[in-house]
This record gives structure tokens, sequence and C-alpha cells, in this order.
């Protein structure tokens, strides 16, 4: 099917529901929300029912993105009881949150007098499972409020100013402010038609650049404090364990500045000879590594999916169970 025809083909299914779930990944970041959000404000003018879902979404920090605060982190407790489910910006089954329950509404297909809901998914992440009935993943665009875009835009649907700062802020945030390689022509004349829809780039700029604040300079200075780099391969990485976050930070300090690790990993990045950055952080007993590159010859997500995770070529992450251990060569997890 044409893209072009699933654009048209979920609007249809969207439209015609009367109810919806809108679903994005665990610990959501700011394109995750701002995608929700969007489609919440399209859902709401089309007069569907709408429940929220994002696991471990931690509220408020985020409170500049439209409806931000009706993006709830309860889980649904029947997803049979919705028409749509609509999965934005996950990646994979398992970073729903919901894996087992959309196993066991997937398991129920062709079972008699039993309907289930349509499972759309917009995403550009590379595919790691295939399982949505319509899937829209396109790994070419910045973000997946882009892919939003594109599918208002295909079906003629007027972006008002709610709207338009949705997708400005995935488009923004994913880009790292138009600074990172997937500004790509599309993401800023898509950008520059938010702005004639009333988004305001000052505005989203600054809340988004909210990484200037003490307790996060104390994180890039102990980041910066703990680099190692090795000359031939061009590797530069650096730890943050429990102890240094427990020393440099309170718990509601650390709750202000959890989006800044992809901040500062691409920083990292950008540094001269580097040709791979890695970020690694213990949390809650596991050890979360993000991964970001420049070189078009190096494909982060391959590294990624060793270890569980995925992402994109340039910039992906990963979360396994343990604790970091420094060692002369850098960190190992055990």
């Amino acid at each position: 099917m044409e893209l072009n025809d699933k654009l048209k083909l979920a609007f249809q299914k969207i439209s015609l529901a009367d109810t919806i779930l809108l679903v994005s990944h665990t610990s959501p970041d700011p394109d995750a929300l701002a995608s929700v959000g969007a489609m919440y404000e399209l859902c709401s003018i089309l007069g569907i029912k709408i429940t929220t879902y994002t696991e471990k979404k931690i509220d408020s920090i985020y409170s500049f993105i439209p409806h931000e605060e009706k993006i709830s982190s309860n889980k649904p407790t029947s997803l049979a009881d919705f028409s749509v489910i609509l999965i934005l910006d996950c990646g994979s089954m398992f970073r729903t949150g919901l894996e087992q329950e959309l196993k066991t509404i997937l398991a129920s297909q062709g079972l008699a007098k039993i309907t289930r809901p349509y499972i759309i998914e917009f995403d550009h992440h590379e595919s790691q499972d295939a399982f949505a009935d319509l899937e829209i993943r396109l790994p070419e665009k910045a973000s997946t409020t882009e892919i939003v875009y594109d599918f208002l835009k295909a079906n003629d649907f007027n972006i008002n100013k709610n709207i338009a700062e949705c997708i400005l802020i995935g488009l923004m945030a994913d880009t790292g402010n138009f600074l990172h390689a997937n500004s790509s022509f599309d993401a800023l004349a898509a950008s520059s038609q938010m702005l004639l829809k009333g988004a305001s780039l000052l505005k989203i700029s600054s809340r988004l650049r909210g990484v200037s604040s003490l307790p996060s300079l104390k994180v890039w200075g102990k980041v910066f404090e703990k680099i190692k780099f090795k000359q031939d391969t061009g590797l530069i990485s650096s730890a943050l364990m429990k102890k240094d976050l427990d020393e440099l930070l309170t718990i509601e300090e650390r709750v202000k500045v959890a989006d800044i690790f992809g901040d500062i990993v691409s920083f990292m990045s950008y540094l001269s000879d580097v040709k791979i950055a890695l970020l690694l952080r213990e949390d809650d007993g596991r050890v979360k590594g993000s991964l970001r590159t420049n070189y078009d010859e190096v494909d982060v997500s391959l590294i990624a999916k060793n270890f569980g995770g995925g992402g994109h070529k340039r910039a992906a992450g990963f979360s396994v169970e343990g604790h970091l251990e420094e060692t002369e060569d850098g960190w190992k997890v055990v």
C-alpha cells in the first residue's frame, strides 16, 4: 500500500472510532508526549472518547506541551474496550508497557464473536517487531510529530495552534533545535508551516533548553570529569553511577533534569576525533545507555540492538539490568 493510502486509511479508522487509546513509549520524551498531544487534539475535535497511556511518565516536566496534563501513567484495565489503539513513537511492542496486553488482544484474532481494537502505529524508529494492523513507520523522518504532520496534511485536516505547537516541539526536540544531521529539508519546511499556524519558536526553544539550571550543570560537570576516549576506535564514553546522582541531585532536581542526558551525549559526539559517543547511567537497578554518532559509516542502532535496545542510525539507546563498575578501559555492566 502506498504511503498516502496508509495515511488516509489511518484517518478513516480513527474518525470512525467511538473510543481510542493513545499510547507512547515508557519514560516519554518531548516527541512522544507531543505526538500524543497532537492526536489528542485531533480526536477531541472529532468527538472521540479518548484514553491515554505512557508508562513511567513524570508529571509536569513538559507542562508546556498541549494536553500533557491529560496523558496518564495509569494502565488501562482492558484494551478490548477500545475501537482503535494508536501507538506513537514506540519502536517496539515492549516499549509500550502493554506488551502482554497487546499479545492477548492479537491472540484473539479470528476467534468467534470476539472483536478487537484496530491497531495503528506511527513511528520514526527502525522496526524491531511488526504487530500493528496498520504500520506507518518512516525512519527517515526527524520525529514522530513530523509523521503526524504528514498524516494531517494528507487528510486536509486543519492544523490549529495546539497541534502546530505539538508538531514543532517534537521536531525541535529530536533535531536538537535543528542542529543534528536529521534536520532535513522536509523537517524544516514542516516547522516553518507550524510557525505560520501560530507555534512559538521562542517559547518552545526556551522551554526545551531548560537544561541551564544549576542541577543540570552539576551533571554536565560530572560527565566531563569522567570522560574516557579511545583514539584507536574514536569511542568517547562517560558514566554516571547511582552514587554520583545521589551526591549531585535531590529527588526533585533529578526529575527536573530527566531529559538532559541526550543533550550531553549529543554534545560529546561533536568533539574532535569522536566517532561514537556513549553515556551510561544507573537508574533503578538498570543501566541505561545513550549512543550518538555523526559518521555516515557508523550505525549506532546496531550496537544498541545487541543490548536489546534500538533507535536510529545516528542516535540510539538501550537499557539492561545491572550496575556499573569502572575499569581501566572504561565501564562494565555487572
